[in-house]
């Protein structure tokens, strides 16, 4: 009885002695670190995923300077004021860079002061014209210092009842050169030529502050 008690005993003992070392090596796994994930190349947004535009970049420039009508208008140079709206075009551009977004669209509204050399007797010599405008637009240099664009577009000339000057649409081209004074604020000149009827032009030219929201 007594041989057969120790030979139990001896026999429990070597299970647990193989047994231990298992479980710690179970729990050692268990403790160790997850394998850590691959990285992935950074995310590029195809071109059906970008916006049209991205108002995120609006830009806006309001401005003021002269008006200068061709010989067929009859009237010397007068003041006008201008706002002009633009934003960048993703859907046109390579992604990844916010300095890339080269193609824009405009929209802007301008206005001028015109009074004709006409005979006296006619009536509404003198009034307000308004050109309203859209188009395309593209920057050539956005370097943090200066800016240079160049734009395109059709306006429709609205004059304001003025004697023998019919409203109606036409196109117009145009540049902005400008140099930056704040990360938000940038100094502006812009000239722009407006065709009209019968080879008639009108040539603006403005001073403006291009905020950039």
């Amino acid at each position: 009885m007594t041989l057969l008690t120790a030979s139990w005993i001896a026999l429990l003992a070597l299970q647990q002695e193989t047994t231990l070392p298992r479980q710690m090596a179970l729990d050692d796994v268990r403790k160790q670190d997850p394998p850590q994930e691959r990285p992935t190349e950074p995310f590029r947004p195809s071109k059906t995923e970008r916006p049209f535009l991205d108002f995120d970049w609006l830009e806006l420039t309001p401005g003021v300077g002269m008006a200068v009508y061709s010989s067929k208008f009859l009237a010397d140079p007068a003041p006008c004021a201008s706002l002009r709206a633009h934003a960048p075009m993703p859907w046109l551009n390579p992604p990844g860079d916010v300095v890339g977004e080269y193609f824009g669209l405009f929209a802007q509204a301008e206005f001028a002061t015109i009074d004709r050399k006409l005979s006296p007797t006619v009536s509404h010599r003198s009034g307000v014209v308004s050109f309203i405008s859209i188009g395309a637009d593209y920057s050539f240099l956005r370097d943090g210092i200066w800016i240079l664009m160049a734009r395109a577009g059709v306006m429709y000339a609205h004059y304001g009842g003025v004697a023998d000057l019919k409203n109606g649409f036409g196109p117009l081209v145009g540049a902005t050169v400008g140099l930056q004074l704040t990360g938000k604020l940038a100094l502006t000149y812009s000239p722009e030529a407006i065709f009209g009827d019968s080879g008639s032009m009108v040539f603006l030219n403005t001073l403006g502050l291009l905020i950039q929201f």
